[in-house]
């Protein structure tokens, strides 16, 4: 009976949220981002466990180097932020090459190698989801990782958006297969990788804090020779963007794989941390980032003895 509940509700969700979308839709994007910041705000406010674990976040990552005011601020910012990224997405696909400009003001384009396929890492920062599609307006194939969601009404509502300018969608379970094929064809891959993840990962520090971060990007860059960047889209306080694009991070090799491993993610979890704390209000607090992994840490272990 638990279970049928809990697959009532989540088709409910499910449906409201495309509802929502719909609606955000045929509004103005202006209204949209007042109708976002007034769902964040709300969220902020009445959800506890959406302020709880972004002020928890905040002082992991700060200590006591934040007032408690100004850790409450960037925490309600986050919330804030979340919301307006949920509205503006039904606006996705009105994203063409003839009008991002005005939206969107594009810095560093010249770091992308128009001859070699190669990694977009990014992070849960602005406007995370009209990322990829601004790069394939910029003349580029691009494919993007994402975890499905586990509503299949909304799962394919919003796959269905963010392929709808020609993005490709690739399943992070099982996924990675096609995404070497879309490589060597010559496609950018682009990867959020500022969550925490459950396997196939390496411990980094991320804002001078322990953690894990996904392996996947550097393995593949080192394995195939492809050039990586790192790509963020920050709001600027008209509510218009900036994406930046970083040069590409250095690959160079000391012999030792595992180790070259660990120091290319953790330049590219730098970079990150860098733009978070440039606009720490647009980031998601609202995700464990620094989760306790007692599997990782165990295979970590056995890994770093057996080379001992």
């Amino acid at each position: 009976m638990a279970r049928q509940r809990n697959a009532f509700i989540q088709n409910l969700v499910a449906h409201i949220s495309i509802a929502f979308c719909r609606g955000m839709g045929v509004l103005p994007l202006p209204v949209c981002r007042a109708v976002g910041r007034g769902i964040g705000i709300f969220m902020y406010a009445c959800v506890p466990r959406v302020r709880s674990v972004a002020l928890d976040n905040v002082r992991k990552a700060y200590g006591d180097s934040l007032s408690e005011s100004e850790a409450r601020d960037i925490a309600r910012g986050a919330a804030i932020n979340v919301g307006i990224v949920a509205a503006e997405f039904a606006h996705l696909p009105r994203l063409t090459p003839e009008n991002i400009a005005r939206w969107i003001t594009v810095e560093g384009a010249e770091n992308f190698n128009r001859e070699l396929p190669g990694f977009i890492i990014g992070a849960h920062l602005g406007n995370w989801e009209w990322m990829a599609t601004v790069i394939k307006n910029l003349g580029f194939n691009v494919a993007e990782v994402v975890r499905p969601l586990d509503a299949p009404a909304l799962n394919a509502y919003v796959d269905r958006i963010r392929q709808s300018r020609g993005v490709r969608t690739i399943d992070k379970t099982g996924g990675g297969q096609e995404m070497l094929r879309l490589l060597k064809e010559g496609w950018i891959a682009g990867v959020l990788a500022d969550q925490s993840p459950r396997e196939s990962a390496v411990p980094v520090t991320f804002f001078g804090r322990p953690c894990w971060a996904t392996i996947g990007p550097a393995m593949v860059a080192l394995r195939q020779k492809m050039p990586m960047v790192v790509v963020t889209m920050t709001r600027k306080p008209d509510g218009n963007y900036v994406l930046r694009i970083s040069p590409p991070i250095s690959l160079e090799r000391s012999g030792d794989f595992r180790a070259d491993l660990v120091t290319i993610t953790q330049r590219c979890q730098d970079i990150l941390e860098q733009e978070i704390r440039a606009h720490p209000e647009q980031w998601l607090w609202l995700h464990r980032r620094w989760k306790s992994r007692p599997r990782l840490e165990q295979e970590w272990s056995k890994k770093k003895s057996a080379e001992a």
